[in-house]
């Protein structure tokens, strides 16, 4: 039997799996067919009429589900999470993190914590750090609460002196991202001024992103879909920003990265605008492709990050989330993310534990539920072609004194499927070829299997053992580039943090087919450590299990509720 006939075997069992839906924001009122009054007369990013179309927000507007009684003059949140670096993994101390006139900086973990943060929604936490670009994530800051908000920085791509009289190209080695000045089109009489290029591949990582892939198209607001970006800036020898002279336009390249098996030939551009975190619609762009290598080319008038982007079709989900009892949960956010195109949503479940999603029509996307330090189980979900109701099937949360993880792989068009592999303290594996359970034991699941790139491949513990998981890749196709090369990407989020792991070097693709990524130790009162796995990390067999494997070890217990 091959493996996708096994997997489809195993369908009517994945499909029991369904999740949740938003609408591109971050809402309380969480939507439903009856939505609050509340909701409907004050629009926030939700499509409340169902007209199609994202409504926008009004000045001074609230949810049903805030407090009446709430003075925003005075309320205020908490943010904490990780800071780390996009390719490699590793955590970033000393970066400067920032909401409004709230700052700090990460610890030498990676760790940063920003207290006072008054409420708001689609408010931008700003995220920078020497040699990387900014990034910058929207943010619901809620009463009392505290959000988990970890941020992925990318190195900056290329550096490159040009001077403003005589024009010049600026590339990156290896990739068709490239800008092109005219001369005279920089406006500074200095001799010389600094140009950064970044190819931001957000196929590769939508997280690369600013933003949440909301955009502003003659003024309204909607969803967009990425098939590439680049990031450009150009400062002089202070570090101030350099715009380009009156009336000129200067030429871009933006490099295909998209999990669209279709890109359009002609597609728009579309400008990031930091104080809003909306993209906003700027020109256009022609497909490219040179010696097998695609790319968007247009001009634009001034310089941020840049993105080749369409406006989506979307269609609306109705959602819901329990607990591990089966009862309703509100204020949990749900994300959605696309598997067959970049692009993600986010919404929050309501009083009934209900919500609204927007995503693509006829596409298949991922559902995750966060509160806190509490994920839900990962939902594979193929939306049609109208409103769907997956009521029936909510996201579902483990018991309160438990302390979940997740795990999830991506990578790119080839190789075509990359497993994911877990080996449990207790004696067995999560895997596809035995995918576990979250209502029963194991308490773990491979929420989601890909057989066809990009993946995700998902797996969710949601009541651990006492002791140590390994999690390792396997490259079932078996050919190259392999792991390093398509490059693999594995994101570990435990304590409400996000871990990143990328492949080392020493791969010998189609042969060293196993990379062993790390352990994650649980004690019994639920704490974790992480432990990146080093050394001979590449193998041809699977790797060892850590320790020898005993059924009789306990589930740990969490002191305090974690949600």
């Amino acid at each position: 039997m091959t493996k996708t006939q096994y997997l489809l075997s195993l369908a009517v069992a994945g499909a029991l799996t369904l999740g949740g839906c938003s609408s591109g924001d971050d809402d309380e009122d969480g939507g439903g067919d009856d939505p609050p009054v509340m909701a409907a007369a004050c629009a926030d990013g939700v499509d409340n009429d169902n007209d199609g179309l994202i409504d926008l927000a009004d000045a001074g507007c609230s949810d049903a589900a805030d407090d009446d009684e709430t003075d925003p003059a005075t309320a205020v949140g908490s943010v904490v999470g990780t800071i780390s670096d996009t390719t490699t993994g590793a955590l970033i101390p000393s970066a400067q993190v920032r909401i409004g006139d709230v700052t700090g900086a990460t610890d030498a973990n990676g760790e940063y914590q920003l207290n006072n943060v008054p409420v708001g929604e689609r408010v931008m936490l700003d995220v920078s750090a020497a040699g990387y670009e900014t990034n910058m994530r929207v943010v619901d800051i809620l009463e009392g609460q505290t959000s988990m908000v970890s941020a992925s920085l990318l190195p900056v791509g290329t550096m490159e002196m040009v001077d403003p009289a005589a024009g010049g190209n600026v590339s990156i080695a290896g990739s068709t991202a490239m800008v092109m000045f005219d001369a005279g089109e920089i406006d500074s009489t200095a001799s010389e001024v600094m140009v950064t290029l970044t190819d931001v591949d957000p196929g590769a990582s939508p997280d690369n992103m600013p933003g949440d892939f909301m955009g502003m198209d003659g003024g309204e607001m909607t969803m967009i879909e990425s098939l590439g970006a680049i990031s450009v800036n150009i400062m002089d020898d202070s570090g101030n920003e350099v715009p380009l002279s009156n009336g000129s336009m200067a030429t871009i390249r933006i490099p295909l990265s998209s999990r669209n098996a279709n890109p359009d030939p002609t597609i728009p551009l579309w400008a990031f605008d930091e104080s809003t975190g909306l993209w906003m619609r700027e020109g256009s762009a022609q497909l490219v492709t040179e010696n097998g290598e695609s790319y968007y080319q247009g001009e634009v008038a001034h310089f941020s990050y840049w993105n080749a982007d369409k406006r989506l079709e979307t269609i609306t989900l109705t959602g819901c989330v329990v607990d591990a009892q089966g009862e309703r949960v509100s204020g949990v956010r749900i994300k959605s993310s696309g598997v067959d195109y970049t692009g993600t949503s986010r919404a929050r479940s309501d009083s009934n534990g209900e919500f609204r999603i927007q995503v693509r029509r006829e596409s298949q996307l991922t559902l995750r539920g966060e509160s806190g330090q509490a994920v839900t189980n990962t939902a594979v979900i193929n939306s049609g072609s109208a409103n769907a109701d997956i009521t029936d099937s909510c996201l579902r949360f483990g018991a309160d004194n438990e302390q979940p993880f997740t795990i999830q792989l991506t990578w790119g068009e080839s190789p075509r499927d990359l497993d994911s592999w877990l080996y449990r303290p207790e004696g067995g594996h999560i895997s596809y070829t035995n995918r576990g359970d979250l209502e029963s034991e194991p308490f773990a699941n491979l929420d989601v299997d890909d057989v066809s790139s990009f993946g995700p491949e998902v797996i969710t513990v949601v009541r651990p053992r006492v002791g140590t998981y390994r999690y390792f890749v396997d490259n079932f196709s078996e050919v190259e580039p392999g792991i390093s090369g398509s490059p693999a990407r594995v994101e570990l989020t435990v304590n409400g943090n996000t871990r990143v792991f990328t492949p080392p070097a020493g791969e010998q693709a189609g042969s060293t087919n196993y990379w062993s990524v790390f352990d994650i130790t649980i004690a019994s009162d639920c704490s974790a450590t992480v432990t990146p796995l080093t050394g001979d990390v590449w193998s041809t067999a699977p790797p060892e299990r850590p320790a020898t494997p005993d059924e009789s070890i306990p589930y740990c217990a969490a002191p305090a509720a974690i949600r």
